[in-house]
């Protein structure tokens, strides 16, 4: 009884589309692969290149390898290329078009099958993402802004500079607590309703960039800004210090200052997101102190001012 001989399909070697992705309805890639045993590719041999997912083929006679083919099956899920001259490489190229209806992300399986050597392999085109996974994330934007006791330890409202005394200078401090998760900071501005005054007298503002405030005995009235030394992002440290603005007539950065009013001028800001810390903390909060002399002719009365700070976040 003879024995009948076993035939074999052997896998492509190293199949690859080049590109093997791509975002049209007409993508160009070229197919290679190795035949796994053999060199040749004889006359007659068929090759023939399928598509899945509803997608179809187009081709035209080109070479293959030092042969050539003729083509068939054209925009079909199934080209079939007759070997027309026997080829000696090992190695197969062929350029193909792949024809999609669809613009969803889809991987298209294009299968390749010889007829001599009995040879077959399959790779994947990766359409319009088909194998990409996009993670998003949301994080919600926050904005806090208090202004607190000098020791950062409760909310105020309130700077009582008290009964003046040509003897010595009054003062009374609060600090500017903000915090922001905006990547571009904030800013603040600072106006005052009106001079430090009473219903028929003004105080006199300080001269700005004055060194120390006036000598006791010489009237005079104005703020001193310490700006936060950390809280602002630097990489994934909150290390930055606020920038002290020094818009024109008010360098609140430098020595004593007068109060602006009427209109918004910039205060201080930071170019990143800003975390004040947990409470107390006397490093990633503002200090503003406000201080006031009187001379002998200085008018009585109730003086008083409304300041007024404004926080926006750079989203």
């Amino acid at each position: 009884m003879g024995l009948m001989p076993t035939l074999a399909a052997n896998a492509a070697n190293g199949i690859t589309l080049s590109p093997n992705s791509g975002s049209s309805p007409n993508n160009f890639t070229t197919i290679s692969w190795t035949a796994q045993q053999y060199v040749v590719f004889p006359t007659a041999t068929t090759i023939t290149i399928s598509v899945d997912q509803g997608a179809t083929l187009s081709a035209s006679s080109t070479s293959l390898a030092s042969g050539s083919v003729s083509v068939s099956g054209d925009f079909t899920s199934t080209v079939t290329l007759t070997v027309t001259a026997t080829t000696t490489a090992g190695a197969a190229t062929y350029p193909v078009v792949l024809n999609t209806s669809s613009t969803a992300p889809t991987n298209y399986s294009i299968a390749i099958r010889s007829s001599s050597p009995v040879d077959v392999g399959a790779a994947l085109f990766y359409a319009y993402g088909g194998n990409l996974v996009t993670v998003t994330a949301d994080v919600g934007s926050t904005l806090s802004f208090a202004i607190r006791t000098a020791a950062d330890t409760a909310n105020t409202n309130t700077c009582a500079l008290g009964t003046l005394s040509t003897a010595a200078s009054s003062t009374c401090s609060y600090r500017l607590r903000i915090g922001t998760n905006a990547s571009g900071g904030f800013n603040t501005t600072i106006a005052a309703n009106h001079d430090l005054a009473t219903g028929s007298a003004t105080m006199t503002q300080v001269v700005d960039d004055t060194a120390v405030p006036a000598p006791a005995g010489t009237e005079a009235y104005g703020i001193e800004a310490y700006g936060a030394s950390s809280g602002g992002r630097s990489g994934n440290l909150f290390t930055q210090p606020v920038v002290m603005d020094s818009p024109a007539g008010f360098t609140f950065n430098t020595n004593t200052s007068p109060v602006p009013t009427s209109t918004q001028s910039f205060f201080h800001y930071t170019t990143g997101s800003f975390d004040p810390g947990s409470a107390p903390n006397l490093t990633n909060t503002t200090l503003v102190r406000h201080f006031a002399n009187i001379s002998n002719g200085t008018a009585a009365g109730s003086y008083n001012q409304t300041v007024t700070y404004i926080v926006t976040g750079n989203f």
